[in-house]
């Protein structure tokens, strides 16, 4: 029995001196390949830190939270229409589709089909796996299709904006046919309109801020355009400047940053607005209250706001273009008017619009691009009351 235990002893401290002399460390070998990881995936940055932005607490480098917050409550996440998945629509419309643009060197808006489309999001503008930051896809320059006969394409140059005005702007996946021509002013020009949609798209805020892209009649003068235009710092910033202005105390969330809005009108006893790009001392001033602003143009308004302005005459517009009697001296055929009584145009292949000389057509036109441009006034309060007093104009000639 004590031989049995001895030998028992002696086996176990043999094996305690073996494990010892293992667990001793020589020199240290070359590292081997890094193991596949989160940060080992294909297309994200060499050394990117996950942690920096999803972090176990509140993200204090880049407000990821918050931002998408901001953005959940934009016009971009709940009225962007991703449903518009088709070919002609996804590129604006999607994140997968402007992504596809991107990648295309934004050589057309038409791309494939969507299947399974996300509204414009993080991703649409910023790559920040593949770069390892948030800065913009792309900044460079924009060129605009003209969507009237016989003027130039435009380009749209306004740094960090420019990314905006690959959606808004005139949409070429969809264009207008036939197009409105200044010159077409005899009795014997003609034009004819089969579409009901015969209209430059939606959202054609870039050649707004830059005083193109809305139909000018032939003897009619356009004194140029609002400062806004040729701002140094817009014409560094863009839209940026004013619509991703920080969020204000008691306006977090609904007006600045990712919400893309400088005024939340819904569900709130008035209007929250974020003025805070505005008072800029190089911009309006610290004295700046609204935008149904009275200043450079008020002598084009009357001394109105250019917003109660616009509204108002444009309503005049719309209502002159939905009156027979108003617009059958210059309707070829069986008088009609131009509008429905729901504002759409008044055209179809089976029952076209037909209008002489060609050239009045452009009140139709410039009805559109500013009822869609929808700034009434705010981007460029001259070019919008210009298009709009000649529109009106030129329907109130015998």
């Amino acid at each position: 029995m004590r031989t049995s235990m001895i030998l028992s002893f002696l086996l176990f401290f043999v094996i305690c001196l073996g494990l010892t002399f293992i667990g001793c460390k020589g020199e240290q070998g070359p590292a081997g390949p890094p193991g596949e990881g989160f940060t080992g995936l294909e297309g994200f940055a060499a050394g990117i830190k996950c942690a920096t932005c999803h972090s176990s607490d509140q993200d204090t480098v880049y407000y990821v939270a918050a931002r998408r917050y901001q953005w959940s409550t934009s016009t971009h996440a709940i009225g962007g229409r991703s449903e518009r998945n088709a070919a002609s629509c996804a590129g604006c419309h999607t994140t997968e589709g402007f992504q596809q643009r991107w990648r295309e060197g934004w050589t057309t808006q038409v791309v494939k089909q969507v299947d399974n489309p996300s509204p414009p999001g993080c991703f649409a503008c910023h790559s920040p796996h593949a770069r390892n930051n948030f800065t913009r896809r792309d900044t460079s320059a924009v060129t605009i299709t003209s969507f009237i006969d016989g003027v130039p394409d435009a380009v749209f140059d306004y740094g960090n904006g420019n990314i905006c005005a690959r959606c808004h702007q005139t949409r070429t996946s969809s264009p207008m046919s036939p197009k409105p021509n200044p010159t077409k002013t005899a009795t014997t020009d003609t034009i004819t309109i089969t579409s009901n949609r015969w209209y430059p798209h939606y959202g054609v805020n870039a050649q707004m801020l830059m005083g193109t892209g809305g139909f000018q009649f032939a003897d009619y003068t356009y004194a140029g355009s609002s400062p806004h235009t040729n701002n140094t710092i817009l014409k560094q910033e863009g839209c940026v400047k004013c619509h991703m202005a920080e969020p204000i105390g008691g306006g977090g969330g609904v007006v600045g940053g990712h919400t893309f809005k400088t005024i939340h009108e819904e569900e709130v006893a008035s209007p929250v607005y974020n003025l805070t790009s505005c008072r800029d001392a190089a911009c309006h001033g610290s004295s700046f209250s609204t935008f149904d602003y009275i200043s450079q143009s008020s002598a084009l308004t009357g001394g109105q706001g250019v917003q109660t302005y616009i509204e108002r005459y444009l309503d005049t517009l719309g209502t002159m273009m939905k009156d027979t009697n108003v617009v059958k001296k210059w309707t070829v055929g069986t008088p009609k008017p131009w509008l429905t009584a729901s504002g759409t145009v008044n055209a179809s292949a089976s029952s076209p619009l037909r209008i002489v000389p060609a050239s009045r057509a452009g009140a139709l036109y410039n009805y559109f691009f500013l009822e869609h441009e929808g700034s009434f006034g705010v981007h460029n309060s001259k070019y919008a009351i210009q298009l709009l007093q000649s529109s009106i104009a030129e329907l109130r000639k015998p």
